[in-house]
């Protein structure tokens, strides 16, 4: 078994009570960080034979305790200047292999507009890794994405009718 660490984002700041009944649940393996006008977070040491397991767990652990997690802190959603900047490459390098004017073409797709285009560095650095060589795939950044996704569409669908249609997404 391993022990893990990542954060949970929540939907308010967390109250004097709730740090109390944290540190109980954990251990002392929670810590609430943030707070004011910025993200609410609760940073968390978990133990799992995954990492899914461990998200899994403490998940149950924190919701137990009233509080809703929407998401998990993650660093996936990228502008070409943040891969720029990521990878050394220019701007205008990554502008061309984004629009297919430069390299092997297949670049991953982006969320919004050329304009406002934002990238998964998750898929961003395994093409990067698969034609250039230059990136290495990070696993734990991988499953940290798609656990935030997972878990902010959990959010959006609520309690629908359609949720466990939609979970079956996951798995087809």
């Amino acid at each position: 078994m391993n022990t893990y660490e990542f954060t949970f984002v929540l939907n308010h700041e967390i109250t004097d009570e709730e740090t109390e009944a944290l540190f109980e649940q954990f251990d002392g393996g929670a810590v609430p960080e943030g707070g004011g006008n910025g993200p609410h977070l609760i940073h968390v040491e978990e133990d799992g034979y995954t990492l899914a397991a461990a998200i899994s767990a403490a998940l149950a652990k924190v919701e137990a305790l009233g509080i809703d997690v929407i998401g998990v802190e993650s660093e996936d959603a990228v502008s070409t200047k943040d891969i720029a900047e990521r990878t050394g490459r220019t701007y205008e390098s990554v502008r061309m292999l984004a629009t297919g004017k430069r390299g092997p073409g297949g670049f991953p797709v982006s969320f919004g507009t050329e304009q406002w285009a934002l990238y998964s560095w998750a898929e961003v650095s395994a093409w990067l890794a698969q034609h250039y060589g230059s990136e290495q795939v990070i696993e734990y950044d991988r499953q940290i994405a798609a656990a935030d996704h997972l878990l902010r569409a959990r959010r959006i669908l609520g309690d629908g009718q359609h949720r466990a249609e939609m979970a079956q997404l996951v798995t087809t």
